[in-house]
């Protein structure tokens, strides 16, 4: 007789005996960073089951099937609720892709080797910040990527949300009611400019003198006339205790203004349901926030890679879904083996309308990949979910600027949802927006041509 070693439900009951004796280690058939460390991969880290959703569904589904209301029961388990509401209820469908098992392509190159190379030399002090042995600031990479607590996966993601020294991301984006009719849409662009933890552009892996600093986050509006030089500036300080300085320039009244800490639970723009909270699923300083904990691990179905469309007109996305089909991407889902599922609460915002936000974290790259938050009363309110992939150069590649690389990883889609009111923001990564404004990575210039008060004015009208 041959027995059967992953029997009929054995993967729901591993995960779930780990996390009732509060093991956090992830892997399954082996320690999933030593794999990784060793092969690149974290296929050896995992049995059949996790890495196919074939094996997963004894197959019920297959990678190049679609997901939609009539066989998304089959996988409700895996699903975030937002995302299985959607497909059941919403006329949303995705598409069926295998599994990622190569980690270099679910998260930057250079971050991945930080990560490796830099294994061990971190440690959370007592005033709750991340420093090395010697206490200096992060030098790049998962500073936990064998974390031990959700603090450790939190401050994975929290130090740099974009894992690049830089990035400009030029994105449309188009606000619908809950029928998907487009009510408001916006030409934006976006820097993430890293002051530490750099790993690509010199001087690294600190800028000078700006030790203490963080990260510089500025936003512009360069679409529609109306809201045209509407724009915005985040100054993070490294120690995560602090509120960001966040500025605004008015176009209406000509001036800039600052903006209070509870004005990050508000929506930035008409239309939009997501707010300055939400960037990146933990959108503030961490130690802001607190009641950490890790409230499961398993798999999950959803959007780490292959949702590029580079060979598009404006690498635009389908869309499907609403009463219209036209409220959500049409993305592509594929199991991920393994996610933290993390909660916290906004200790330090005593007016903030949420209670709790909960997030999973792919266990591989501690990149975050969908968020539910939940209202005061605790009903689930908004979910974030995130589409990434690996942006490759081909042959049928349209509108590729000559100063991005050949490969890139970066986020390529959100869809912000409104749970209550069924009302949707959704955007995604376009190579260039009105204004010639475009799409790059690893740009030095970035900070002296946008992370300053003066351009806030200068690019306003």
């Amino acid at each position: 007789m041959h027995l059967l070693k992953y029997t009929e439900g054995w993967t729901r009951r591993h995960f779930l005996e780990q996390t009732a004796k509060g093991i956090v280690a992830a892997g399954v058939t082996a320690p999933l960073w030593e794999t990784i460390f060793n092969t690149g991969s974290c296929e050896a880290a995992y049995p059949p089951e996790l890495l196919s959703i074939e094996a997963y569904t004894k197959g019920k589904l297959k990678a190049g099937q679609e997901l939609n209301a009539d066989n998304v029961d089959i996988v409700r388990d895996i699903l975030d609720p937002a995302a299985y509401w959607s497909i059941k209820n919403d006329g949303r469908v995705v598409d069926l892709a295998p599994t990622t098992t190569q980690v270099d392509w679910l998260t930057p190159k250079p971050f991945l080797q930080a990560t490796l190379n830099n294994k061990g030399k971190f440690k959370i002090f007592p005033d709750g910040n991340v420093y090395t042995l010697d206490h200096k600031p992060w030098t790049g990479g998962i500073p936990f990527p064998e974390p031990k607590s959700a603090e450790e996966v939190l401050f994975g993601n929290s130090l740099s949300w974009g894992k690049h020294d830089s990035q400009m991301g030029a994105f449309h984006e188009w606000d619908t009611d809950a029928a998907g009719n487009i009510q408001y849409e916006y030409q934006t662009f976006y820097v993430e400019y890293q002051m530490v933890g750099r790993l690509v552009n010199d001087p690294k892996p600190y800028v000078p003198g700006h030790e203490s600093e963080l990260r510089y986050f500025p936003l512009f509006i360069a679409a529609p006339e109306d809201q045209m030089g509407t724009s915005f500036l985040q100054i993070w300080a490294y120690d995560q205790h602090l509120f960001p300085q966040f500025y605004g320039y008015v176009p209406l009244l000509k001036r800039t203004r600052s903006f209070p800490t509870d004005q990050r639970f508000e929506p930035q723009l008409p239309g939009e349901t997501d707010f300055a909270t939400d960037a990146w699923m933990a959108g503030d300083p961490l130690l802001t926030w607190g009641d950490f904990k890790i409230v499961s691990k398993g798999p999950l179905l959803t959007s780490v890679s292959r949702n590029s469309r580079v060979n598009r007109k404006d690498w635009l996305l389908d869309t499907c879904g609403g009463k219209n089909g036209k409220k959500y991407f049409r993305s592509t889902f594929e199991l991920v083996p393994e996610c933290y599922v993390c909660e916290m609460s906004p200790t330090h915002y005593p007016r903030a309308p949420l209670s709790k936000k909960r997030i999973w974290y792919d266990a591989r790259t501690i990149n975050p990949l969908t968020m539910i938050c939940y209202d005061r009363q605790g009903k689930a309110w908004q979910q974030w979910e995130g589409g990434f992939d690996l942006y490759k150069k081909s042959a049928d590649a349209v509108q590729w600027d000559a100063s991005l690389p050949d490969e890139w990883w970066s986020w390529v889609y959100v869809h912000a949802l409104d749970l209550q009111s069924g009302r949707m923001t959704r955007f995604q990564i376009v190579p260039q927006i009105y204004g010639g404004y475009k799409t790059g990575v690893n740009q030095n210039r970035y900070y002296d041509e946008y992370c300053s008060m003066d351009t806030l004015r200068r690019l306003g009208r």
